[in-house]
């Protein structure tokens, strides 16, 4: 399997507004707070991914789940856990 980038960059750009936009108004719609909200960004992580594979005809389950975990990360900034050090 090759990891593609742009994948992702599709896979989040989904339907117009994005996994990050969508997953922001079943949120706020379901007035889902913590876990109930990851859960909810995952089912639309998984759901945008398995929407996109299938329609490029890529659908397998290790893509899927990687993509999903992907697109899942990036949908709640968890990339930014990583934080600078203090300067003093």
């Amino acid at each position: 399997m090759n990891f593609d980038p742009a994948l992702v960059v599709t896979i989040l750009a989904f339907g117009g507004i994005g996994v990050t936009g969508l997953t922001e108004m079943l949120k706020r719609f379901l007035k889902a707070e913590d876990f109930w909200a990851y859960v909810i960004s995952l089912v639309v992580s998984a759901g945008a991914t398995a929407f996109i594979l299938v329609q490029g005809s890529a659908f397998a389950i290790l893509p899927f789940a990687i993509y999903t975990i992907i697109v899942f990360l990036e949908a709640n900034g968890l990339y930014k856990i990583v934080a600078k050090p203090n300067v003093v």
